[in-house]
Parts: C-alpha cells; structure tokens; sequence
C-alpha cells in the first residue's frame, strides 16, 4: 500500500466516525427534546388532576381533624422537567370541607380576622368547591405555627390551604 492510498483510507475513515458521532449527537437531542415533551405533558396531567385522598393530616395542616371532604392539587415549579439538580419545591393548594365539631373548634382556637385585599386565589380546578359568596378569614397566629397558609370561613365550615413541600 502507498502513502496516498493510506492518506485516502485514514481520510475515509476519519470522515466515517464524524458522521456517526454527528448522527450520533443528533439522535441523542431529539431523544431528549422527546423526553422532555413527555415530561411536561406529564407535568400538566398531574396538574390538573383534583384529588381526594386524604394526604393531608393534622400534622400538615392543624385543626383539620377528620375532614368531610377534600379537594387538592399540587403545582410544579417551571423547571420540573430540567435535567439540571436543584431543588423541586412542588406547591399545594387544597379545599377542605370540616367536620361541625373541628369546625368550631378551629374558630375559637385562633383569632381570626376577615381577609381584605389578598385573599389567596383559588386554583381553577379547585374553583368548583368554593361557593362565590365565601368569606374568607385568615389569622397570622395560625399560620405562624405551621408550614401551611390558611384561609377559613368559620360558617361554611371550609378551609382553603396553600403548602410548599
């Protein structure tokens, strides 16, 4: 074999290993261009789904006793589907409907006081649960002592939360 001979088969093969690792790193983005498709659509079904299982105890959310109902969704922060470490702090947003007894046992625990101004917006899916004519209060006392923010109508016996985990 000749020096040119040789110089065209190395060039030849040179040229063959950059296609394929070009090829290579082309199919490699658009698996991840797919996955992450896969991952926000996830990310939004998980969203709007309303769920009733009782997750949220007393620790999480005092005074809620053992609750008629509950309606809850969570929120993934914007970067959800980011490769890149970090923290992922999902927020929750919840309705729950009282027990009488836990109910009143709630209002005279805690000074509460009418809510003015900002009260918390009630999620969209959430939104059916919540009669239009609620009067939501909030006590600064309570939500001191707990990692959950809370909005209370004493006469509906309904509790808005808002929960970072």
């Amino acid at each position: 074999m000749n020096r040119g001979s040789l110089f065209v088969t190395l060039g030849a093969v040179t040229g063959v290993v950059l296609l394929a690792a070009c090829g290579g790193v082309f199919w490699l983005t658009r698996a991840e261009g797919g996955q992450e498709r896969d991952c926000a659509a996830q990310v939004t079904a998980e969203e709007a789904k309303v769920r009733t299982d009782r997750r949220w105890t007393a620790q999480d959310v005092p005074g809620i006793g053992a609750y008629a109902e509950i309606h809850w969704q969570v929120d993934y922060p914007s970067f959800a589907c980011s490769r890149a470490p970090g923290p992922t702090d999902l927020r929750y947003q919840g309705i729950v409907r009282l027990a009488p007894a836990d109910a009143r046992a709630l209002a005279a625990g805690y000074p509460w006081a009418p809510v003015t101004g900002g009260a918390e917006q009630v999620w969209p899916g959430l939104s059916a649960y919540v009669p239009p004519d609620v009067r939501w209060r909030r006590s600064p006392a309570y939500d001191a002592g707990t990692r959950a923010g809370v909005q209370f109508d004493p006469d509906r016996a309904l509790l808005l939360f808002v929960a970072a985990d």
